[in-house]
């Protein structure tokens, strides 16, 4: 991936603390220079293609700004993500590559803590309360709620609201969980699972609610013409009732979920707590599936070049092997946990050796990423960093492995540590 925050910035041969004209003027002396129908090399449309590349990125102040933070990759993440057009308000709030990487470590440990104390309380190791078990949830939710409130004063969007309730929400169930658990009061220990559970019911509504522009059959029918309505989920072939199924699949397959462990909880059914893991599994497995139709009506109903098919390709690939190979340690605990609440076949600690693994897995991953990013994010604000100039880090080296290939630029000696713009007049 590429964290470099100076690469744009060497394409168009300009320093990193040049002006907007500079910019510019730099930008047409390159396109110029490297525009297929005035270059004949058959590699000057791929130079031209990044190139304009890097000028769409930095003649935007706004993603200029994103891009000397978190370089190409992070840029997308943003851009593409979750995060969408909220990506600015984001970025200021997070400031940098090291104080992701900061609170990411921070909270990483603090949730393998979680199933520690779930296992060490079980096991009747110490005599603490579930308030005290829950003690690192409690600390990670409340970091959520304080950045998302934040967001939501900063930017004074309706979305970050949603994700603020959607969190107090999430803090109520835990609390009116605890509650039952310790049954510390009548009232908590006479309380019904399925009162209990009422945050969750709620976070449910409101995440159909959030989900209102699918209703729409504008947007249903603009989905693949419009930026504004851009959505490739597949409809199973069904038309736009197909859709709406596909977008509120997850909050079906939830509600599904925790309907059954209420029941079961309050003893209004008494089958095995295998029926319980169902909706989990068939979840996983036909989760599999989506992103494969969802990937199909991208491919059909989106126009690319042939370099964008093959990168969706080779992404999707990778996002598919990622899956798999998370959910495997997922779906073996839910067995384990499943056959140890119905039988007591395994102890509670073998129960979380997958959820061990995976948060294991997750701080190597983390670590990895953390150290490319940060040795790779050298730039504007970022003088503090370690490591030198940025084409002898970490981060550079991969790209160099991972980047498309730059042949033809160094053969036309294009200068990539350079800090004054063309004079060449167009």
């Amino acid at each position: 991936m590429n964290f470099d925050t100076t690469r744009y910035y060497q394409l168009l041969e300009v320093p990193v603390d040049c002006s907007q004209d500079d910019i510019k003027r730099s930008y047409r002396v390159l396109a110029l220079r490297y525009h297929p129908d005035r270059n004949p090399d058959p590699t000057a449309a791929e130079a031209f293609k990044e190139i304009a590349e890097a000028y769409e990125v930095l003649s935007d102040p706004e993603r200029r700004k994103l891009y000397d933070q978190y370089g190409a990759e992070g840029l997308k993440f943003f851009e593409n993500g979750a995060f969408g057009e909220d990506a600015a308000y984001i970025a200021k709030l997070m400031g940098s590559l090291k104080l992701i990487a900061c609170i990411g470590f921070l909270i990483l440990l603090i949730a393998v803590l979680f199933p520690i104390f779930i296992v060490i309380k079980t096991k009747g190791a110490v005599d603490w309360s579930w308030t005290k078990v829950f003690s690192p949830a409690w600390i990670i939710m409340s970091l959520v709620i304080v950045f998302t409130a934040f967001l939501a004063i900063l930017s004074k969007k309706l979305t970050f609201f949603i994700w603020t309730a959607h969190n107090l929400f999430i803090m109520i169930f835990m609390g009116l969980l605890v509650s039952k658990l310790d049954a510390t009061t009548y009232t908590a220990s006479s309380m019904l699972w399925s009162e209990v559970f009422i945050p969750i019911y709620a976070l449910i509504v409101l995440s159909i609610l959030q989900k209102y522009e699918i209703f729409s059959r504008e947007h249903y029918e603009k989905r693949f013409s419009s930026p504004e309505h851009l959505d490739t989920c597949t409809n199973f072939g069904l038309g736009h009732p197909g859709f709406i199924l596909r977008k509120l699949l997850r909050d079906l397959v939830a509600s599904w979920f925790f309907v059954f462990l209420m029941v079961k909880l309050d003893h209004v059914v008494e089958w095995n707590w295998w029926i319980n893991s169902i909706p989990v599994f068939f979840y996983i497995i036909f989760y599999l599936v989506l992103m494969a139709l969802d990937n199909s009506s991208k491919m059909n109903n989106l126009s690319m070049d042939e370099d964008e098919r093959a990168s969706n390709e080779s992404v999707n690939s990778f996002l598919y092997c990622v899956f798999i190979f998370f959910m495997i340690p997922v779906i073996l605990f839910i067995s384990l946990l499943a056959a140890h609440i119905s039988a007591d076949r395994f102890a509670i600690a073998n129960v979380f050796i997958p959820i061990f693994i995976v948060l294991g897995l997750l701080a190597c991953a983390y670590c990895i990423f953390a150290c490319c990013a940060l040795a790779g994010a050298k730039g504007p604000g970022m003088d503090d960093f370690p490591g030198g100039s940025p084409t002898q880090n970490i981060a550079s080296i991969i790209n160099s492995r991972m980047l498309r290939p730059q042949k033809f630029l160094e053969a036309q000696h294009l200068p990539t540590t350079s800090t004054s713009v063309g004079v060449e007049n167009v």
